[in-house]
């Protein structure tokens, strides 16, 4: 229940998907958490329909994956087409490194459904529906929420918002949008099949040399498609039964299906100039829009969650710099930009395809080699002289720092050790040996206030042989949200990256 004055570590605006995850994960960190929606959860609007691997191991680490297993699907693969059924490119979907599926889809609704009810039974979070921020006093951290004729007043002095349409919150901020220079409007359609064996499970985009096309298994009976929108084409023509009929019928009859939902949408690049003003972050896509070619959205605003919250946690409990705050803008917007660029060649890489078949021209000569490479994920090598930006080893260039580690190590005699269970969203120093005598008692002590875990002994990295090798060298230093801070070496020791991770987040 609501009440005035009211007083909050976190007020979080936006009650989607991602809203929720955000709630979730603050309330693991034992954070009072408001969690406000100016909308009804079960309005219908455009939402997410996958995620990956690592989204799928941070909800395990707040204990709702095993929540959702029976609303989630697993496709086969994913594929380019072209329209006759050729492959262009195939990848099945396979157990990560981290013992997840690379890829999972599922039904929005059914999604939000489960994740609202883990957040009504978390006694951090408060969850309240229909209400807008109507006021806010950034001296005080008071926040003035607004519901129909009623106003009530509550105070925290962190706000996040993942609700891109919220006016008030883009209005105080003054953020601006760089326009990162695509735009393509699709017809999105969700379908329930009347028999679940008529569309294979997989998640497939169609280089149709005429219409782009794509389509996604939700679960056994429900599927989304999209179709690129012509030129000349308007959006209430493509709403249409059916003009919706007419596009599905290369797969189906209409007695075959029924229409859930039906609507067009932009896909487009767009990011703000800065994720943060003060206390004020954005999260999602009330920060940036990435076209869904790489199915990267809601990942991506996990991901800016993971880093945001364990500072949040680091300030109010544990004594932590109020600046280390600032990082978040400086790790998360490089990062975005770049996820950007790569969906967007991923969707010029669709459409080259699609004029190529137009035109008869050969696959090889129609796509330049670097749009392949960017778009199927290749990266190119870490320059030698940057360092990663943000809280990460500042004393001298670690190629490590920034990679997520392991989900898995193990210790003595071959035992097996979840590292997420075992660290639990703290700040960790991993070790072949024993990680006190390469430590100071000053600095073990102070590592202890911030609840940092210690292993030692520890054998191997599971899956990972290059941080395996690393261990023979030196100890890695882990942060909150499992991203290498740094490894030490012969000529960095433990204790020197120790007290540098001390000085600059204390």
């Amino acid at each position: 229940m609501l009440s005035n004055n009211d007083s909050y570590d976190i007020v979080i605006v936006g009650s989607g998907l991602l809203g929720q995850i955000c709630a979730l994960l603050c309330g693991k960190y034992n954070l009072r958490t408001l969690l406000i929606s100016k909308k009804s959860f079960n309005e219908n609007t455009i939402k997410e329909v996958s995620f990956d691997d690592e989204t799928a191991r941070l909800l395990d680490s707040i204990q709702v994956y095993s929540k959702i297993k029976d609303v989630i699907n697993t496709p086969k693969y994913t594929d380019l087409v072209t329209i006759e059924s050729n492959i262009v490119q195939r990848s099945p979907v396979i157990k990560a490194n981290n013992n997840f599926p690379s890829l999972i889809t599922f039904i929005p609704n059914d999604l939000d459904e489960k994740m609202l009810e883990s957040c009504s039974e978390n006694s951090n979070i408060n969850v309240i529906d229909n209400f807008i921020i109507s006021d806010f006093d950034s001296d005080t951290n008071s926040y003035s929420l607004k519901n129909g004729n009623s106003i009530i007043k509550v105070e925290a002095p962190f706000l996040i918002c993942s609700d891109e349409s919220d006016e008030f919150i883009n209005k105080k901020v003054n953020i601006n949008f760089d326009d990162l220079g695509y735009a393509r409007e699709w017809l999105l359609v969700d379908i329930s099949l009347k028999s679940g064996k008529d569309l294979e499970n997989v998640y497939r985009q169609i280089c149709d040399p005429v219409r782009p096309t794509s389509y996604i298994a939700l679960s056994e009976t429900r599927y989304r498609f999209q179709f690129q929108l012509l030129t000349g084409e308007k959006k209430e023509d493509m709403c249409s039964i059916s003009k919706v009929h007419d596009l599905i019928s290369n797969w189906l009859a209409p007695n075959q299906y029924n229409i859930e939902y039906l609507t067009t949408f932009e896909f487009k690049g767009r990011c703000a100039s800065n994720f943060q003003t003060e206390n004020i972050f954005l999260i999602g896509k009330a920060a940036y829009q990435i076209p869904p070619y790489a199915a990267q959205s809601l990942n991506s605003g996990i991901r800016d969650i993971a880093n945001l919250i364990w500072k949040i946690n680091l300030i109010k409990n544990y004594k932590g710099k109020n600046e280390i705050i600032y990082s978040y803008n400086i790790e998360r917007n490089t990062k975005i930009r770049q996820t950007i660029k790569s969906s967007i060649v991923l969707g010029q890489l669709i459409d080259s395809i699609s004029v190529a078949l137009q035109n008869n021209t050969p696959l090889e000569e129609a796509i330049a080699p670097e749009a392949r490479e960017q778009a199927f994920g290749k990266r190119s090598k870490l320059s030698d002289d940057v360092n990663e930006p943000g809280i990460y080893n500042s004393i001298t260039h670690d190629i490590y720092s920034g990679q997520r580690l392991a989900k898995n190590i193990k210790g003595k005699n071959n035992t097996l050790i979840d590292i997420d269970k075992s660290v639990g969203f703290n700040f960790a120093i991993i070790s072949r040996t024993n990680i006190f005598d390469h430590l100071e008692s000053e600095t073990v002590s102070k590592l202890k206030e911030l609840n940092c875990k210690f292993l030692s002994n520890i054998q191997e990295i599971e899956l990972d042989p290059n941080l395996t090798e690393v261990l023979t060298m030196g100890d890695i230093i882990v942060r909150p949200d499992m991203k290498i801070f740094g490894v030490s070496s012969k000529k960095l020791t433990t204790e020197q990256i120790c007290k540098d991770l001390l000085y600059q987040v204390t």
